[in-house]
């Protein structure tokens, strides 16, 4: 499982969540909610599920990955709570429980591809704290695709995208770390990524770019901007995978 964005003390997510772009894929996504309570804990996750006309088996390896990484979170948690909980009893204070949630949305359902951005939040302590991770699947064939995906073969998809990234830090330096151009070593070969409408979305970690008290550090790059080096389908209707 990947996480990103961790210890954040400003919601990083607005009024995004369950958004859905232009949906032409033969799926939709509804939501399981799980909320337990205790003395130590209290739980609130949304757990996305994909419906729809696809192979059963690449629904359920979606699907899967989904549930399995949320309740990994809930167990790493639930763990954390217990330890917090017999710490306070040990020191006769009264237990502060966790309280735990996430929200999700959809940013892109169409050729054949869905884009999930999530959110956790943690409230320990008195404090706030959010880590952000994302999903993109091709859903003819279940593949989770990296950025260099939705290029065409041959193209170095990572430079293209380091030479906009750098576009980016010198039109708007207000907004990042001062020498953010002179130490920007470009993105990783797994650079957390969706596809919002008609953009390549990426994110960094908080100080890896920009102050952590600034807004989610978050670049957007037109798809268009790649012109003819990205996948065509991603610029028109069509099948991703044809």
């Amino acid at each position: 499982m990947f996480y990103y964005d961790y210890y954040r003390h400003i919601c990083p997510y607005g009024t995004e969540i369950y958004r859905m772009d232009s949906p032409n894929n033969p799926i939709n996504v509804v939501t399981k909610n799980i909320k337990t309570s205790n003395e130590k804990i209290k739980v609130e996750l949304r757990i996305p599920i994909i419906q729809g006309s696809i192979a059963p088996n690449i629904l359920k390896h979606i699907n899967s990955n989904f549930e399995n990484d949320i309740m990994e979170f809930n167990s790493q948690m639930e763990q954390a709570a217990d330890e917090n909980a017999q710490a306070a009893k040990a020191a006769n204070k009264k237990i502060d429980p966790y309280r735990i949630s996430n929200i999700y949305a959809v940013t892109y359902n169409k050729n054949n591809i869905i884009s999930l951005s999530l959110i956790y939040e943690q409230y320990i302590n008195g404090r706030s704290y959010y880590i952000r991770t994302t999903y993109n699947y091709d859903i003819n064939t279940g593949k989770s695709l990296s950025v260099a995906d939705l290029f065409k073969p041959g193209v170095n998809a990572k430079a293209l995208i380091n030479t906009e990234i750098v576009k980016e830090l010198g039109t708007n330096p207000q907004k990042y770390f001062p020498g953010a151009i002179q130490s920007f070593k470009g993105i990783a070969d797994d650079q957390p990524f969706y596809i919002d409408d008609q953009d390549l979305v990426l994110f960094f970690r908080f100080n890896e770019i920009a102050p952590v008290a600034s807004e989610i550090p978050v670049i957007r790059i037109p798809l268009s901007r790649f012109g003819d080096s990205i996948k065509p389908q991603l610029l028109r209707g069509g099948s991703f995978s044809e």
